[in-house]
């Protein structure tokens, strides 16, 4: 075992215990990384602005031990009514007479809805739970018990503490949650179809997959295949200049780019959008874009951004300005909406000012969304916000519309969201809750044996402590937005709920190190939306994740995320279906790995070694040594099963790929997801990892069939009854879905 890094004084060590700092960790080479006073002291700056890297660790030590014991009572609480305990909360308070005579304690429990109950405690009636000394001065921590035993929901406590002539004030946000995660009644298995929206090419599209697109494949899955539901790629505001959905610019807002223009109100009554659209110009324009076998999103976003100005010009003049009931309706939405939308919209104006920089580049009196300098651009610009304000009305009112087509269809699930693991340190929500969030670093994930410098992704994670101080506002509106429509919720690198690798900025993955989140309250919201909502939950656990970490968000009721690629026996054989948990998503692939066919053709191999991504020739070679090795193993494991008969074939046909996905409907697993790309015989995935723009067109490639042949297509139906039937047969009565 390989150990790195250096020597770290005794005092730096209680401070990273106190913020939750791991101080070293084990990699996927099973190599020990000891960080560094280098790394450290910018993730303890991150983690508390109020840390000071250049003073005395000794007197910093104190400082943070003393705010611990300073503080009455913590930030957030958690409370399971199912437990049918009465919540307990601790207090602190400096106190010298142990007896607590003297001491009165008035509480205020407040609902969301603004009930409000009180009741007094008197010290008499308090236990001393434990105490500490520092600096000469006594502190106690009592347990006081709630009188009641409130519902799931969210709370304010406010305690004021009363002892002579002294008193000390504090509130904290309380957090009674479900014990699991949303799970429908019904037991029987179900399964959907993964889909990246982008690339479906079709004839009434603009180039680009919609929510037009979206809607035909709702109602033929639901209708005619008899699908669960549908998986989407992230549909969140994007980070200008970048294809991946992976790296939004807010995970609140929705990405226009899926709005389909014609289903908009104002699009019939435009004269303006009539006259462009059927020019020849436009015309020719939408040819070259749908037949391209890219998605061109830099002459795509363009074209769509004019005319959704057009359509909110037409808006004002006969809707807004006469306050007619769409444009009463539009109100309602900002009023709903409240600060989080008016700050996103504000940024996309302030992004628009400042051409396109990062907002870090901004001039220093914009860089906080509450300056003096933002707040007087702000009242000059109401209308252009209200732009961008309609923009997301419009995503809402066709994501809403999604949701009752899918529920009408019959996808029981409905939509299938995925939420990612982090924001671009350069979007808008790094600029609206930069208060919440890890500045300077992003995360990524250690070395393993595929990148030997880790991994840096990135993306901005946020804060652990400054998250808490501000009882989770981001978390909570983060999970309420993205459930709002959905049935399905993925939570993409759920190893994230328990710790994040961070990276300084302009470091690799080599140089970072992990820092625990305060995983029980993060569980705790995450249930209590998710039962709110009723959205399933499922927690993407694949990679670096111990089987204790799995064991938790087993316990708190999110689907596993199993891959056959990855599901094997010792020795490397295909784990059989029976050995499958049941409370799982199984799949054949992701995005992130090749389709079934380019697996089985070594298509990935060939783009990865164009886009450089083998040091060495050897690695290519052992690589290909070992797909002709699982390509045995796999059709080993199909016949096991019946499900296949002769030799294992140069190429998948659609007989195979029907084996592949009956072989995982016989699992006991509660959701098998279909990814289209293997239903169509697709060679190419949608994302290289690690491969530059240059070298591989991740998130642009489209689908090589129209939407409408494969809708329509006997070979995707039979793929669907067979699956289907499979499902239906072997009806799994533990775990419920």
């Amino acid at each position: 075992m390989k150990l790195e890094g250096g020597f770290l004084p005794e005092d730096i060590r209680k401070v990273a215990e106190l913020f939750g700092v791991e101080l070293e960790y084990l990699d996927g080479r099973q190599q020990v990384h000891r960080a560094t006073m280098e790394t450290l002291l910018p993730v303890l700056q991150a983690l508390d602005p109020s840390f000071h890297a250049e003073s005395n660790f000794h007197q910093e030590a104190k400082r943070l031990l003393w705010e611990q014991w300073e503080r009455v009572l913590e930030p957030v609480l958690v409370y399971f009514p199912q437990n049918r305990e009465a919540l307990a909360f601790s207090l602190k308070l400096p106190i010298q007479d142990r007896s607590l005579t003297g001491l009165v304690l008035d509480c205020h429990f407040t609902d969301e809805r603004g009930r409000r109950r009180s009741f007094q405690r008197k010290g008499s009636a308090c236990v001393v739970q434990d105490e500490v000394c520092i600096e000469g001065r006594r502190y106690v921590q009592i347990n006081v018990q709630l009188p009641y035993k409130p519902a799931i929901g969210y709370y304010h406590l406010d305690v004021r503490a009363r002892l002579g002539e002294h008193q000390w004030e504090d509130a904290s946000l309380v957090v009674a949650a479900p014990t699991r995660c949303y799970a429908p009644s019904s037991s029987r298995k179900r399964w959907g179809i993964g889909l990246q929206l982008y690339g479906v090419r079709s004839n009434e599209n603009w180039g680009v997959g919609d929510f037009g697109d979206l809607r035909k494949i709702i109602q033929v899955a639901g209708r005619t295949w008899k699908a669960d539901t549908i998986g989407l790629q992230p549909l969140h505001a994007p980070t200008p200049g970048l294809a991946s959905p992976y790296s939004p610019s807010s995970r609140l807002f929705w990405n226009p780019l899926y709005l389909d223009l014609t289903k908009v109100g104002e699009w019939k009554s435009s004269p303006v959008l009539k006259r462009r659209t059927q020019s020849r110009k436009f015309k020719q324009w939408l040819n070259i874009v749908r037949e391209s076998p890219l998605v061109a999103y830099e002459q795509i976003w363009p074209q769509k951004f004019s005319m959704l100005q057009s359509l909110y010009r037409q808006f004002r003049r006969t809707e807004f300005k006469p306050m007619t009931r769409r444009g009463r309706a539009f109100c309602r939405f900002l009023d709903d909406s409240g600060e989080a939308l008016e700050r996103f919209c504000l940024f996309q104006v302030l992004h628009e000012k400042f051409h396109g920089k990062p907002w870090r580049e901004w001039p220093q009196g914009f860089q906080h969304p509450q300056s003096k300098a933002v707040k007087n651009f702000q009242s000059r610009q109401v209308t252009r916000i209200q732009f961008f304000a309609y923009v997301q009305w419009l995503c809402e009112l066709q994501l809403k519309d999604l949701d009752h087509v899918a529920q009408r269809a019959g996808l029981s699930l409905g939509l299938y969201y995925d939420l990612p693991v982090g924001i671009h340190p350069d979007g808008a929500d790094a600029w609206v809750f930069q208060n919440q969030l890890a500045q300077g670093m992003t995360s990524g994930a250690p070395p393993d044996s595929f990148n030997l410098l880790g991994q840096n992704w990135g993306l901005l994670s946020p804060s652990p402590l400054l998250l808490r101080r501000q009882g989770y506002q981001f978390w909570r509106e983060t999970l309420r937005r993205n459930m709002r429509h959905a049935r399905v919720l993925r939570i993409d690198h759920a190893l994230g709920l328990f710790r994040m690798f961070w990276v300084p900025e302009g470091k690799t993955g080599k140089d970072g190190i992990y820092v625990r989140t305060y995983v029980d309250e993060i569980l705790a919201i995450l249930a209590l939306e998710s039962v709110r909502h009723k959205v399933v939950v499922v927690g993407e656990d694949l990679g670096t994740v111990t089987p204790a970490i799995r064991q938790k968000l087993e316990g708190v009721g999110l689907l596993s995320y199993r891959l056959l690629l990855f599901e094997r026996q010792e020795g490397g054989a295909f784990q059989k279906p029976k050995r499958y948990p049941a409370q799982a998503l199984v799949a054949a692939t992701t995005h992130d790995l090749p389709t079934m066919s380019g697996y089985w053709a070594g298509r990935d191999m060939e783009v990865k070694e164009l886009a450089n991504l083998y040091p060495h020739q050897d690695d290519l070679r052992r690589d290909s040594q070992e797909r002709v090795l699982d390509r045995t193993r796999l059709w080993e494991a199909l016949l096991s099963q019946g499900l296949v008969s002769g030799k294992c074939p140069e190429r998948l046909s659609m007989k195979e790929i029907q084996a592949v996905y009956r072989y995982l409907a016989g699992t006991p697993s509660q959701l098998l997801m279909l990814q289209i790309e293997d239903a169509l015989l697709e060679l190419e995935t949608p994302n290289l990892p690690g491969a530059p723009d240059s070298a591989y067109p991740s998130w642009r490639i489209k689908l090589t069939p129209l939407l409408d042949v494969w809708l329509q297509s006997p070979e995707v139906r039979q793929l669907a009854q067979a699956i289907q039937s499979v499902r239906r047969r072997s009806i799994h009565h533990g775990s419920r879905l």
